[in-house]
């Protein structure tokens, strides 16, 4: 596929919406899916598909602490900010200390109530 066709097909479809906001539903959405699958991967002992599940949360936590403009948003980006680096190191391993299971439902405790909200927020 080129980069042209590419574009003709974005344009074409009628199902993409380029609001900003179901964009990052719809990223968390694939967040909290990725930790949710780790966890039931780490429970199940299949360690091959809980890292493939982990590696996935970790690639679009890296993209969003290093992509969004936390600065824009004063304090309030800050403390969003903390929030992301939080998961990322729950996910990373770094507050793990041995306890994946632990580590996946932390970061699904911090998570679910923000998908919910985004979730309300995307239905009216």
């Amino acid at each position: 596929m080129t980069m042209n066709s590419a574009l003709q097909a974005y344009k074409a479809s009628q199902k993409l919406n380029q609001n900003p906001r179901d964009v990052l539903a719809n990223v968390h959405a694939e967040l909290y899916r990725a930790i949710a699958s780790a966890k039931d991967a780490h429970e199940q002992k299949k360690l091959d598909v809980m890292c493939e599940h982990v590696s996935r949360s970790v690639r679009i936590l890296t993209v969003l602490v290093s992509t969004l403009n936390f600065s824009a948003v004063g304090r309030d980006g800050a403390t969003l900010r903390a929030f992301y680096q939080r998961l990322l190191n729950l996910m990373n391993g770094g507050d793990r200390g041995g306890n994946a299971a632990k580590s996946y439902e932390s970061a699904i405790k911090l998570l679910l109530p923000l998908c919910r909200e985004f979730h309300k927020t995307h239905q009216g």
